[in-house]
């Protein structure tokens, strides 16, 4: 019915008030009907009461159409209450979807409905900021749901009350909101940045206690048109992790940004794929007698060639792996390679391996480096396990037992990149290792400043003191070869001798050392390290 007379009249019936007319309407018309016609039938003519006033005993049917206009009636009431409560009905929950119940801010439905309408109808451009409050989940571990709901609640109440009527505001994730500003002033924006900081970071009630939590902003600027509401959000998402990241209060969007995050995602996707299907694999580099010239060892070096943008450096993707928990599974596959290449070299070569300070934080790290040696048939001896000074701070106690059992089994430890990290000396002596690698820029300074040569005198004193053997790293020239040499280096490791190789070009090498090129020269910087003090005699 409502169809018909939407077609006939041209007005739109769906409105609650069209519909309410209508189906009263149509009630009491088919009532009246009724009426009429069970007033004929029983004998009381409606025609013969109005032209003939002529008056019969009414029947039983006159009384039923009689009852069915009075329920009419009724039903009309009642449709009119049901209706006003399901109209009710529709308003609470139209609430519901588009407001935050804990906080009673627009929530990012509404926010995107708004910011849409806005950009659109529009013709100024605008700002979004994203404050995200830092550390949140910290405070959830001491004070629960019921105490971050208690916080979010009161900095919900502070944000609504410092907005202005013209601008939209919401809460758009767990421990996030978001305000759109009219206009792309950077200065008006850091203003209205500064005034959300100032009220979020006032101390908040949660129980008894009172906790300050701070926050920090991303802000996205944009014309008419240019973005969709998820984009302005996402752009400001990563400008808020820049902030945090960075640890400041503000940040503005930048393009740089986004794309250092797609190529980052990309990477962490490729990443996975590549250690999944075994893409990285280790090369070797030489570590060479500065006495002798000859090839004492080889340094397991990992090597990514991405299919598409070719060889990415180490300190690119070890880091991301760590960071994504899969330094484990990478190191492991790794090493497992690794010895496998070293079981078919000349037992006089060992192989050296690099161990990053989260593994030695496993409690079965020890023994899993000993069951693959087993497994792939290398002595334990013919191993140097490398650890960073980074991992001693990290964990000492965890360090300390996994050096203790991998020495008793034969296993040699060189401390690496010394001179960059925090250890103590206390330290140093109570793990006793077996050798250490002074960092490559304490190698490419020699000669170059009196500071340098003072601090490369303590390294190698330090070293005769604690027995240690010593490995120079990064040297470039037979000048900083014998250099290093005449301060007391035992070994030497850079490109001087060989960049890392792949295993089929591990032979070869051995072959050609030692080279003509690379026979011990008197050099300013040699004479400038045997007259610092440091002699042959003294370190070995």
């Amino acid at each position: 019915m409502n169809k018909a007379l939407k077609r006939f009249f041209a007005i739109d019936l769906s409105n609650a008030i069209f519909r309410e007319v209508t189906d009263a309407l149509v009630i009491f018309s088919m009532s009246f009907v009724t009426y009429f016609v069970f007033a004929e039938w029983g004998g009381l003519s409606i025609l013969q009461n109005v032209l003939h006033r002529e008056i019969k005993a009414p029947s039983l049917l006159y009384f039923c159409g009689a009852a069915l206009v009075v329920f009419s009636v009724r039903r009309i009431g009642d449709q009119r209450r049901e209706r006003a409560k399901r109209v009710a009905a529709e308003q609470n929950a139209y609430l519901a979807s588009t407001r935050d119940p804990l906080t009673q801010l627009p929530n990012r439905r509404q926010f995107q409905i708004q910011v849409s309408t806005a950009l659109k109808n529009s013709k100024n451009p605008m700002s979004v900021l994203l404050l995200g409050l830092n550390h949140f989940g910290k405070l959830n571990e001491v004070y629960g749901h019921l105490g971050c709901d208690e916080a979010l609640s009161q900095i919900g109440s502070r944000i609504r009350d410092g907005a202005h009527s013209s601008e939209v505001f919401a809460r758009v994730g767990d421990d996030e909101f978001a305000l759109c500003l009219a206009g792309t002033d950077a200065e008006n924006a850091l203003r209205v940045a500064g005034t959300l900081l100032e009220a979020v970071k006032k101390p908040v009630q949660i129980g008894i206690e009172l906790q300050s939590i701070s926050a920090s902003i991303g802000i996205v600027q944009v014309g008419r048109g240019h973005a969709t509401v998820d984009e302005l959000l996402r752009c400001a998402h990563v400008a808020l992790s820049r902030a945090r990241n960075a640890q400041l209060d503000c940040c503005f969007f930048d393009p740089k940004m986004d794309a250092h995050v797609r190529t980052r995602a990309l990477l962490e996707k490729d990443l996975r794929e590549a250690i999944g299907s075994h893409g990285i694999r280790p090369h070797y580099q030489p570590i060479v007698d500065l006495k002798t010239r000859r090839i004492v060892s080889f340094e397991s070096l990992a090597r990514w060639h991405h299919p598409m943008n070719g060889l990415i450096a180490p300190n690119t993707f070890i880091p991301l792996a760590e960071e994504l928990g899969l330094i484990h599974v990478l190191s492991a596959q790794l090493f497992r390679h690794s010895c496998r290449d070293a079981a078919n070299w000349p037992e006089s070569i060992s192989l050296s391996f690099n161990f990053s300070p989260t593994q030695l934080s496993d409690k079965n790290f020890a023994q899993d480096v000993l069951t693959i040696l087993d497994d792939a048939g290398l002595a334990p001896d013919r191993l140097e396990a490398e650890i960073t000074e980074s991992a001693i701070v990290s964990d000492f106690e965890a360090t300390r037992h996994a050096i203790q059992t991998l020495r008793n089994a034969g296993v040699r430890i060189v401390i690496d990149d010394f001179g960059t990290g925090y250890s103590g000396l206390s330290q140093l002596y109570e793990l006793r290792f077996d050798k250490l690698k002074v960092d490559k820029r304490f190698i490419q300074e020699i000669g170059k400043s009196s500071e340098n040569d003072i601090f490369m005198r303590a390294i190698f004193g330090l070293c005769k003191g604690l027995d240690l053997r010593v490995t120079a790293e990064g040297i470039e020239n037979v000048a900083q070869a014998d250099a290093a040499f005449a301060y007391g280096a035992h070994q030497g490791q850079g490109f001087l001798f060989s960049k890392a190789v792949p295993d089929d070009a591990v032979s070869q090498l051995l072959i050609d050392f030692p080279r003509a090129d690379l026979e011990r020269k008197n050099t300013p910087a040699t004479l400038s390290a045997r007259k610092s003090g440091t002699s042959r005699g003294m370190v070995t």
